[in-house]
C-alpha cells in the first residue's frame, strides 16, 4: 500500500477531498439559508483559542453554538481547529480516560460536552473540525503533570506518559468520530526517546474512530519549524507563522501545505486586524493553489462571539472567489 508521506500529487488531492466530504452535512438534512448559496471556501479556516480555566469554567454555559457555527459559515470556514484544553488542566469536553487514570481530575470537567456540540453544528454547514491539543501533559498543572508522569515539555517524554497520553487522546478521538477531520498537537519540542511503539500508540490514537484525518506536529514558529515533520504519522504542516512570506510557496514538503497566523497582534487577541484584505486574498490564494490550507486564529469571547470589525474583513475577502 502506498503511504501518504510517499504518495503522488492526486492522491494527496483525493485525500484531502475525501476529509471535506467527510465533514459535509448528512443527506436529507438541509443547510442553513445564510450558507446555501455560499459554499465554504476550501482551504480557508478560523482557529480559535477557547481556554476557560479551572475558576470560570462554569462560563461554558454561556458558549453559543449556533451563533458560533453561523459566524463561520458566513465567512466561509472550510475547517475550523478548536482548543479542547491547553496548560491549565481543563478541557472543554469529558474524557473517561484522563478521569480513569486521575480521578482527581474529573471534578474540572465542565457542564457540557463543547467540542461534541460545536462539531454536530459544524457538520450541519459542511466545515471539518480539527481539534487543538497539547503534544504533553499540562504544564500547569502539576498534579495532572505527576499523575500522568510527564516532565517539562522541554525534556524527552517519559514511555509512561506516552502511553497515558495515547489513552486520553483515543478516548477522545473515538468519542467524536467522524465529526473530526484532524488533530492540531503543539509544543512538540522534545521528542527524543519516543520508541516506534510509543509513534504506533500516538499516531493510532490520533486516527482512532475516524480513519484518515489531517496530523499536525507543531514544533515551533518561523520559517524554519512551520513546516517540519515531527512525528511519523504527520501529513500536515503545522504551519504556525507570525510574519508569513507575502507569497506563500509549499516547496519541497511530503507535507501538506498548511500556514497558521493570528488576525491580530496575537493568538486570541481581540485588537485591530493587522492584515489587509489584500494580504489576505493572495495567501488564501496561494494555499487554494498548492491544495493547502490557510488558518486565521481569530478571538471569540466567553459566549463564542467573534469581533465584528474581524468578521466584516473576513467576509470582505471570502464573499469573493480569491
Amino acid at each position: 500500500m502506498t503511504s501518504f508521506a510517499t504518495a503522488p500529487r492526486c492522491v494527496i488531492r483525493r485525500f484531502i477531498a475525501a476529509l471535506l466530504l467527510a465533514a459535509a452535512p448528512l443527506a436529507g438534512h438541509a443547510q442553513p439559508a445564510t450558507v446555501a448559496d455560499a459554499p465554504p471556501m476550501p482551504g480557508f479556516g478560523v482557529m480559535v483559542h477557547y481556554l476557560p480555566d479551572k475558576q470560570n469554567v462554569n462560563e461554558i454555559k454561556r458558549f453559543d453554538v449556533e451563533a458560533f457555527a453561523s459566524a463561520l459559515a458566513d465567512m466561509r470556514a472550510s475547517h475550523l481547529i478548536l482548543t479542547v484544553g491547553q496548560n491549565s488542566g481543563q478541557y472543554i469536553g469529558p474524557n473517561s480516560a484522563l478521569e480513569v487514570l486521575c480521578p482527581g481530575s474529573a471534578k474540572n470537567r465542565p457542564p457540557r460536552d463543547l467540542p461534541l456540540e460545536i462539531g454536530q453544528a459544524l457538520r450541519s454547514r459542511g466545515i471539518a473540525l480539527i481539534l487543538y491539543l497539547p503534544f504533553r501533559a499540562p504544564q500547569e498543572d502539576r498534579a495532572l503533570m505527576s499523575c500522568l508522569g510527564d516532565v517539562n515539555e522541554q525534556q524527552p517524554p517519559p514511555a509512561r506518559f506516552i502511553a497515558a497520553w495515547s489513552s486520553v487522546i483515543r478516548d477522545w478521538s473515538e468519542r467524536y468520530g467522524a465529526l473530526v477531520s484532524g488533530w492540531w498537537f503543539d509544543g512538540t519540542y522534545n521528542t527524543h526517546g519516543i520508541t516506534p511503539a510509543g509513534w504506533d500508540m500516538l499516531c493510532s490514537a490520533s486516527r482512532a474512530g475516524g480513519g484518515n484525518r489531517w496530523l499536525a506536529f507543531n514544533a515551533g514558529e518561523g520559517a524554519q519549524r512551520f513546516a517540519l515533520k515531527s512525528a511519523p504519522c504527520q501529513n500536515l504542516m503545522a504551519g504556525e507563522y507570525m510574519e508569513p512570506p507575502e507569497h506563500l510557496s509549499k516547496g519541497q514538503s511530503e507535507l501538506v501545505l498548511h500556514v497558521l497566523t493570528p488576525l491580530a497582534a496575537s493568538w486570541g487577541s481581540p485588537t485591530p486586524a493587522r492584515w489587509s484584505a489584500s494580504q489576505l486574498r493572495t495567501w488564501i490564494s496561494d494555499t487554494a493553489s498548492a491544495r493547502g490550507l490557510f488558518t486565521l486564529d481569530m478571538p471569540i469571547d466567553a459566549a463564542g462571539r467573534f469581533v465584528p470589525a474581524h468578521v466584516a474583513l473576513v467576509k470582505s475577502v471570502t464573499s469573493r472567489k480569491p
